[in-house]
């Protein structure tokens, strides 16, 4: 979720995208005609919250639940979930919105705007492949075994079930790829070799595997029993192993019909695809080829930008492509270690942590902090991500790329931080999912456009409060800037544009400061993993900062950014078209 949002546990983006293609939508509830409107939501609101308990199981290891069943993948599941929320869809547009509280008017509109997408989105369910790394979908089920304790009898006898769930799950991903295929929807062949490697990560037995349990979560477990308990986690193991290794050989098998072309629009339906993706990701409803021109537009203001700081940090006599160069190669950005990426994050918060009440009323109450990312998905993945805090693990934590350091300049950390712990993504999920008067819905909802916007828009913040007065920091700030303002350019030429996925490369390559292997795992992000998604960062930031610019003409002296910042912030996650009505409905409030 940052520029870089990744998978091992999924980010808030990849709860949304699970969820409007019908991973965690739940049925319409029984209801007669006498419950008052705000009950009638109240109920809708709660049977989504309880199916999304069922099929979602990082939301129960984040409430502390038992997890017993993993997620149903098929399509069958997604047809009968998007059908359920055509029906509730009914009953929203039937409901008398003008006689609703502004908090439920909120919850009514946001799920709305979720059912909606849901039932277009189940029309391209083929469209979109469930093993690339950014939409991996093990990714939870990684986390929940990952997470989930051993230490009773009841907790061991449940992680040994899901333990024999997992070989009808691969089935299921088997199963959905043959669906694809047969539509003429394949993985490309540049992103093979990395799903393949994936997926054989988990086909991996004894302590390799994923599923395996380390012997100190068993410290606590009386002896006999927990060797009687890892023998039966290996048996298992192996049987998890044989189903992965089908997937991958069936995956490997269909290679040579493997496509040497990316984006959607390579394949049938897929230009009507890339549109429900964009509406989905961004919240708006924007035609591909104004927002490709909007990035190009953008792209071209920032180069001049830097080339301006360029001149003035004295390297004005070599040209972009050789400065780039050397930031990738100065002893000054590269950090010899993981622990040193770690400790110049912590750096970078630790100068902003002094100024933040004056900027916002209210902070979270988790801690925060960084780690290392999972080694085995460094390979595959440009960055890192952010994960919210969960019972068990209850800091906020930003998970890095450690990877391939001689390769990743730190120029740019500081601005990197801003946006995934403070004041990013760290602050706002944390305070979302802490505040317990919004209803448990809400909570959960994490609308990409918003939760990448105000992360970004964050990493601006911190600009306005002195972090970028180095000016080292400040070329950072604006090569993340650039970076996500390319993205508009390079995810809808490569879904929409006829662009190859060289010659998207060639382009990136030129501008931007990231290193060849990084762009190539991008490209293949754009292309393949999630269209539309890198379209949220910039467009969503770009909508809080015209929101706050109208706040900013219509309140004159009585504006307070601290206040506004409560009233984007104190809602929780919203779709972009209905933080802009709530938005205009705060600024009237202010005024009277």
């Amino acid at each position: 979720m940052n520029p870089s949002s990744s998978r091992a546990q999924p980010p808030p983006l990849s709860w949304l995208f699970a969820l409007v293609l019908g991973v965690a939508c739940g049925p319409s509830p029984s209801v007669d005609s006498t419950p008052s409107p705000e009950q009638l939501l109240a109920d809708l609101a709660g049977e989504v919250r309880l199916a999304a308990l069922e099929d979602y199981p990082l939301l129960r290891l984040r409430d502390g639940l038992p997890v017993e069943a993993l997620p149903d993948l098929s399509f069958e599941a997604a047809r009968r979930r998007a059908d359920e929320a055509a029906v509730r869809l009914e009953t929203l547009e039937a409901l008398d919105a003008s006689t609703l509280t502004p908090a439920d008017r909120l919850t009514w509109e946001t799920m709305r705007w979720q059912d909606r997408r849901t039932v277009e989105g189940i029309e391209h369910f083929w469209h979109f492949f469930p093993v690339p790394p950014y939409t991996w979908s093990f990714s939870g089920v990684d986390a929940v075994f990952g997470g989930s304790s051993v230490g009773s009898e009841e907790a061991r006898a449940r992680y040994l079930d899901l333990l024999e769930q997992l070989p009808a799950l691969a089935a299921t991903l088997e199963a959905r790829l043959a669906g694809q295929a047969a539509r003429g929807v394949r993985i490309p062949s540049p992103e093979l070799d990395g799903v393949v490697g994936l997926i054989r990560a988990h086909a991996a037995v004894g302590e390799s595997s994923p599923f395996a349990v380390a012997s100190g979560r068993l410290q606590e477990v009386e002896e006999e029993a927990a060797e009687r308990f890892l023998a039966q986690v290996d048996e298992r193991i192996v049987a998890a192993a044989e189903a992965f290794g089908r997937l991958a050989d069936s995956l490997e098998s269909g290679g040579v019909d493997a496509p040497e072309e990316v984006g959607l629009d390579t394949y049938p339906g897929g230009d009507a695809a890339y549109r429900w993706a964009v509406r989905l990701h961004t919240g708006l409803d924007l035609d591909p080829e104004a927002i490709h021109e909007m990035g190009l537009d953008r792209v071209a203001r920032i180069l001049d930008e830097m080339g301006a700081l360029q001149i003035e940090l004295g390297y004005g006599d070599e040209s972009r492509e050789e400065f780039h160069a050397r930031l990738r190669s100065d002893p000054r950005f590269l950090a010899s270690s993981p622990d040193e990426v770690g400790s110049r994050l912590r750096q970078a918060v630790e100068r902003i942590e002094p100024r933040i009440g004056e900027l916002f009323e209210r902070l979270p109450a988790a801690p925060y902090g960084v780690a290392r990312l999972d080694p085995a998905l460094e390979a595959s993945m440009t960055f890192g991500y952010y994960q919210w805090p969960t019972p068990d693990r209850p800091q906020g934590t930003y998970f890095f790329n450690g990877s391939r350091l001689d390769q990743r300049p730190l120029v740019g950390a500081a601005a990197l931080i801003y946006h995934e712990l403070l004041p990013g993504h760290h602050l706002q999920i944390a305070r979302q999912l802490e505040d317990e008067t919004l209803p448990a819905f809400r909570r959960d909802f994490l609308a990409t456009a918003f939760v990448e916007g105000w992360a970004e828009y964050a990493a601006d913040l911190a600009g306005e409060v002195g972090m970028y007065d180095d000016p080292w920091d400040r070329y950072g700030r604006l090569s993340m800037d650039l970076f996500l303002s390319a993205r508009l350019v390079a995810d809808t030429a490569l879904n929409q544009g006829d662009w190859s996925l060289e010659e998207t490369r060639e382009y990136l390559g030129t501008r931007l400061l990231e290193s060849e292997t990084q762009i190539a795992t991008e490209t293949l992000r754009y292309a393949v993993d999630i269209p539309g998604q890198a379209l949220a960062y910039q467009l969503g930031s770009w909508k809080i900062r015209e929101l706050r610019r109208r706040a900013q003409e219509e309140l004159g002296d009585r504006f307070d950014l601290r206040r506004f910042h409560e009233a984007v912030l104190s809602p929780g996650a919203l779709p972009l078209a209905v933080l802009e009505g709530h938005i205009d409905r705060w600024i009237e409030g202010e005024k009277s």
